[in-house]
C-alpha cells in the first residue's frame, strides 16, 4: 500500500486509507476535518482571476470565499460546530419563548482555516457566532496579515478576543474600503435578531446599540459589477433604499424555514422580495443548509422567483461550487464536476477478463 498520504490538493489518498496505523481520537479529528482537505484552498491559491471579475467559493452555510485579482477575502465564514442558544441572549429565542433551541449542523466544513496562502480581510456583516466566527479569527490572526472588517459590535468582540487595533476595521453605513481591483461599499442591513442577541461583554446596560452598530451590508464593486452581502438581513423596506443608492448586479441572502413564532430566516418569497427592493439581476440563497431546524430546499425560493419575475434569475450553488462573475451568470444551477474530463477509454476494462490482467 501507498505510504503517500496526501495528494497535491491536500485530498487522501485512498491507499492510504487502508494503511495499518495508530488511530486515536485526535488521528481521527485530524484526518477527517476539514473534509475536503485543502482542496479549496488549493483552488483558491492557484486560481487566475482577472481584475475586472469576481471568483466566489461558496463553503456552505453563511460562508464565502472571494478571490479578485491576487486578493482573497472571507465573508461570514463559518468553521465551528453545532450550537445551542438560550432566551437570555439570543434574538430568535426572543422572538420564539424558547428557552433554549439547538442549532444542529449538516453542512460539512471543508475549507483548512489554518492553510489560506493570503488573506486580505475578513468581513462580518455581524456578530451572531456563525458570521462572527473565533476559529477563523484566531486562525487568520495567527497565519495571515489579514484585515477584520465589521460593524461596532463586531469589532468590540474582536477586541475582546485580542485582535490588534491596527487589524480591526470598524465600519458603518456609508462607508468605502478600497483595494487594489474592487471598492467595498458599506449600507444598512437589517436584522432585527442581531439587533436583539447580547455580545456577552457585560457591557449590555451600559451601551445601547442601534442597527446601524450591530449590522451591514457589503457591496462588492469593480469593473464586473456588483454583488451585495446582506447576511442574515430579513426583509424591511429599507432595502429598497439599499437599492435605490447602489446599482446592485447580484445579491448574496439567507433562506431557510422559520417554524411558526420565528423570522429568523428570509422565506423564499420574502428573499424574492429583498432581491427586487434592491433591484437585483440576479440572487444566489445561502445559509438554508447548515442548520437542521431552518433547513429549505433552496428551489422554492427558484419557483417563487419565476412565478413572480421571470426577468431576475436565480443562481443555485452547492457547497464547494466554485462560481465567476460575471462568467457564470447564465449557467444555470451548479453542477458538481465529474471529471468526464479526467476519463481515457483507451485506458478503460470493459471485460471481466480485461479487469483481471489488471
Amino acid at each position: 500500500m501507498s505510504e503517500k498520504k496526501y495528494d497535491e490538493w491536500g485530498v487522501m489518498e485512498s491507499t492510504y486509507m487502508l494503511t495499518d496505523r495508530k488511530i486515536d481520537r485526535q488521528t481521527w479529528l485530524e484526518e477527517t476535518c476539514p473534509a475536503w482537505g485543502t482542496y479549496i484552498n488549493y483552488q483558491i491559491k492557484n486560481e487566475k482571476v482577472p481584475a475586472n471579475k469576481f471568483c466566489l467559493w461558496w463553503l456552505g452555510g453563511p460562508s464565502w470565499a472571494m478571490k479578485v485579482g491576487t486578493e482573497v477575502f472571507l465573508i461570514d465564514n463559518y468553521a465551528g460546530p453545532s450550537i445551542v442558544t438560550r432566551y437570555e441572549n439570543s434574538g430568535d429565542c426572543k422572538n420564539t419563548g424558547a428557552d433554549y433551541l439547538h442549532w444542529m449542523r449538516i453542512n460539512p466544513q471543508i475549507v483548512d482555516i489554518y492553510k489560506f496562502h493570503r488573506m486580505d480581510a475578513y468581513f462580518m456583516t455581524h456578530h451572531h457566532c456563525d458570521h462572527c466566527d473565533i476559529y477563523s479569527v484566531k486562525a487568520l490572526l495567527e497565519t495571515t496579515k489579514s484585515k477584520f472588517v465589521g460593524p461596532k459590535v463586531t469589532c468590540m468582540i474582536l477586541r475582546n478576543w485580542g485582535v490588534p487595533e491596527d487589524r480591526i476595521v470598524e465600519v458603518r453605513p456609508g462607508d468605502e474600503l478600497k483595494y487594489h481591483n474592487m471598492t467595498v461599499k458599506i449600507e444598512k442591513n437589517f436584522d432585527i435578531n442581531a439587533l436583539r442577541t447580547t455580545y456577552g461583554l457585560g457591557k449590555e446596560n451600559s451601551f445601547k446599540p442601534t442597527m446601524d452598530d450591530v449590522a451591514v451590508t457589503f457591496i462588492f464593486k469593480n469593473e464586473a459589477g456588483s454583488i451585495a452581502f446582506i447576511g442574515d438581513g430579513i426583509y424591511h423596506n429599507g432595502f429598497y433604499g439599499v437599492g435605490q443608492r447602489n446599482k446592485i448586479d447580484v445579491t448574496v441572502l439567507n433562506l431557510g424555514h422559520n417554524p411558526s413564532g420565528s423570522y429568523d430566516k428570509l422565506t423564499p418569497f420574502d428573499a424574492y422580495r429583498v432581491g427586487k427592493a434592491m433591484g437585483s439581476k440576479y440572487i444566489i440563497p445561502d445559509h438554508y443548509d447548515n442548520w437542521a431546524c431552518t433547513y429549505l430546499p433552496a428551489e422554492t425560493l427558484e419557483k417563487v422567483v419565476q412565478e413572480n419575475d421571470p426577468t431576475m434569475k436565480t443562481i443555485l450553488l452547492k457547497t464547494g461550487a466554485k462560481f465567476i462573475y460575471p462568467d457564470d451568470k447564465d449557467k444555470g444551477n451548479y453542477k458538481y464536476p465529474d471529471w468526464q474530463e479526467r476519463m481515457n477509454w483507451q485506458k478503460a476494462s470493459y471485460t471481466l477478463e480485461d479487469n483481471n490482467k489488471i
